[in-house]
């Protein structure tokens, strides 16, 4: 009989409770072949006939949906199931246009492996097919699992229910602010966002996840502070993250380029560590589209994409959305942000609507000189102050991105396409009003 490969980290390898396999011992299963490296498995798992089917839950330096999908091209033929600790629509939708075989949840999972354990330990002799009244010996017995069976979920009918109620229940509003290309001014908008929500009366996070050249802090005046990196080693340091009344908590970029790497394979977990602390969170990421990225969108609550009044700004764009397609990810909660718009640019907001296709697209007003003036010596407060074009603007933006519910109630009641959005702004852009 073949065996099964089982994609797993070293740590859960160690503990397999984390992964709901409480009790069992992996290492010890002849009809196993664990791996906790995404390369060692590729290579070992392409040309090996031995192996019958593929189970990715997580993976030491892969998220486990981008192995997942590896495995498969590598070996279309090889069943391949995904194990999905946090499931959402995007992921299915990801795991479906890799052609993933099944989705796998945290609940389904054991009762899968169990089956299997128990197929694979019928003696050899015995036949294929035994009485009903036939006893279950011991190593039969269904293995312990920490929670309840449900059925499982086949990616081929993604259920947008699902998606719906888990949308619905998020308790953090989770709001990147991302470009096609370098220089569009996403720091800027996150750190001005990120100010603006918490004078609204929002528990604010910036997440400056830029992890290579972030400089958020510079921007938003702050000393020293906790960086991601830190944050992933030492969790506990994470309550000591609390905004002001008038100024957000802020997660900072890395210190050093070379522990960017370790941020982004565990930029999953860093999410998971924020939610529920913070009622929103802005990110701020970078030009470079990684695999950050996608986690960020696939997560979000809405994702602001800025176009600045560059041409290769707005083809950069379209070659986003495109890559956003071609890995299964939703961008239906983008909202496409034309910056630095003046009277006479280059691009407004019809400009951007009409060249993604009639797009839903708002602008954001020139701040002028001051505005690199003040965040460069961290004093965003003063541009604030000013009531600056664009500080004027990108307050009007958040108030309509951003549900008004309750402050702090348990959750926000998320929408899930904002109604009338922008229509009133732009008219009064084209007045001159703003």
């Amino acid at each position: 009989m073949s065996k099964i490969a089982l994609c797993v980290d070293a740590e859960s390898l160690k503990h397999p409770d984390l992964i709901g396999l409480e009790g069992e011992a992996l290492l010890s299963q002849n009809w196993l072949l664990p791996f906790s490296s995404a390369d060692e498995a590729r290579r070992s798992l392409k040309n090996n006939s031995e192996v019958g089917e593929v189970w990715v839950a997580s993976c030491d330096d892969m998220d486990s949906v981008n192995l997942a999908a590896a495995l498969k091209q590598d070996n279309p033929l090889a069943p391949v199931r995904l194990v999905a600790f946090q499931g959402s629509g995007s992921l299915y939708s990801r795991a479906q246009a890799a052609h993933i075989d099944e989705v796998l949840t945290k609940q389904t999972f054991p009762e899968h492996y169990a089956k299997e354990k128990r197929r694979r330990s019928v003696p050899s002799a015995a036949p294929a097919c035994s009485s009903k009244s036939s006893p279950v010996s011991a190593s039969e017995q269904p293995v312990k699992a920490n929670t309840t069976a449900v059925t499982t979920q086949v990616i081929e009918k993604p259920s947008e229910k699902t998606a719906f109620l888990q949308e619905k229940g998020k308790r953090t509003f989770l709001f990147p602010v991302v470009s096609g290309s370098g220089g569009a001014g996403k720091s800027t908008v996150s750190v001005l966002l990120a100010i603006l929500a918490q004078r609204k009366g929002y528990k604010t996070l910036l997440l400056d996840f830029d992890l290579q050249f972030g400089d958020a802090k510079y921007m938003l005046g702050v000393g020293e502070t906790l960086t991601s990196e830190e944050a992933l080693r030492n969790p506990a340091r994470i309550h000591d993250l609390k905004p002001t009344s008038d100024k957000p908590a802020l997660l900072a970029a890395p210190a050093h380029l070379e522990q960017a790497e370790y941020v982004i394979r565990h930029a999953g977990k860093l999410l998971d560590l924020l939610a529920d602390k913070f009622e929103v969170i802005i990110v701020n990421t970078g030009a470079f589209w990684n695999d950050e990225h996608a986690i960020l969108l696939e997560r979000s609550s809405r994702t602001l994409f800025l176009i600045d009044q560059r041409a290769s700004s707005l083809r950069a764009c379209k070659r986003a959305i495109e890559l956003c397609t071609r890995c299964g990810i939703a961008t239906t909660p983008f909202l496409f942000v034309a910056n630095r718009v003046a009277r006479g640019s280059l691009f407004t907001s019809i400009d951007i609507s009409c060249a993604l296709g009639g797009a839903s697209a708002a602008e954001i007003a020139e701040g002028g000189p001051e505005v690199e003036e003040l965040l460069g010596v961290g004093l965003p407060q003063d541009l604030i102050s000013e009531n600056n074009n664009l500080v004027v603007s990108l307050e009007k933006l958040l108030s309509e991105i951003i549900p008004q519910t309750q402050l702090g109630g348990s959750s926000f009641e998320l929408q899930s396409q904002p109604k009338g959005l922008f229509g009133k702004y732009r008219s009064r852009r084209r007045r001159g009003e703003l």
